[in-house]
């Protein structure tokens, strides 16, 4: 059928489906499954169904998924956004189709960033891919999953602009009470410095009012480092730092291992508060995650 047909005919599982490609493109098969919360199967209809249509595409030998040039076209109609912006943001496509698929062979600006960062990408999928199949299983509900460019926010401290720009957003409720937290992944903050440079816009956000003003509520600090090293490194590097700023940061830190055996709502995270971090497996644990791993 002619494409302003397309809308009409995708059900809403490939509706979803396709959102969820706009927010995370380069996303791996069994991640995008999870964070949709459909079996190998499904997805497999339901991919075929929209590579068919050419709304789709795997690329490369891992078979990653992206919206395809009309994926995008037809997302960004649907949203009354200008189509050849969200081609130039957002594209998939090489530009030498005869050439291996590498960052610098992608047509999309914002597409080409992340697939140059594709570990920290993937990291971030995972651990998004975990917490959605944790909460389906304790009971909460995944209410909202803002990827970077919908949850940076801008604001005025001290007569500057700023802003900051996490991983990811997200919000969850259970039994009518609502969690909020934003995402930082990282690979690369090892040196003090560093560390002290990545909390400093999270510190001018939360010492305004506007955290509550734009969620509703206080959303947690979620920071997870590859290794254990550097998560104790942090933890010192923060409580310094929230004692000089003054500031209460609703700060949870954890390293990948400890992600990964405990999920994501599990114990795995140290809570900095009150100028003192706790250990890893004996501070108490922050909520909801003794909620939700009781």
């Amino acid at each position: 059928g002619p494409p302003w047909m397309l809308p009409s005919l995708l059900t809403p599982a490939e509706k979803r489906l396709l959102d969820a490609l706009s927010g995370w493109p380069w996303i791996a098969r069994e991640h995008l499954g999870a964070l949709l919360g459909v079996g190998r199967t499904r997805l497999s209809g339901l991919l075929h169904r929209l590579e068919g249509l050419g709304l789709v595409r795997a690329h490369g030998p891992g078979g990653r998924l992206a919206l395809s040039e009309d994926g995008l076209t037809l997302l960004a109609r649907r949203d009354r956004a200008a189509a050849a912006d969200a081609r130039r943001r957002w594209s998939a496509e090489p530009f030498d189709r005869e050439a291996p698929l590498t960052w610098r062979n992608v047509r999309g600006r914002r597409s080409r960033q992340l697939l140059r960062n594709l570990a920290h990408t993937s990291a971030v999928h995972g651990f998004l891919a975990a917490l959605a199949g944790q909460a389906r299983t304790e009971g909460w509900d995944l209410v909202q999953l803002d990827p970077p460019h919908r949850a940076s926010r801008y604001f005025r401290h001290d007569g500057a602009l700023h802003s900051v720009h996490p991983d990811a957003f997200g919000l969850l409720r259970r039994d009518g009470k609502p969690w909020a937290f934003f995402l930082e992944w990282e690979r690369r903050a090892v040196r003090p410095s560093t560390m002290a440079a990545r909390l400093a816009p999270y510190l001018r956000y939360y010492a305004t009012p506007r955290p509550t003003d734009d969620h509703g509520l206080r959303p947690d600090v979620l920071v997870v480092f590859e290794d254990e090293l550097a998560a104790h490194h942090f933890l010192g590097v923060a409580r310094r730092e929230l004692r000089r700023a003054g500031v209460d940061l609703p700060l949870r830190v954890s390293h990948r291992a400890l992600i990964e055996r405990e999920g994501p709502l599990g114990n795995g995270w140290a809570a900095v508060a009150g100028g003192a971090a706790r250990p890893f497996r004996d501070g108490p644990t922050p909520r909801p995650f003794g909620d939700a791993a009781g």
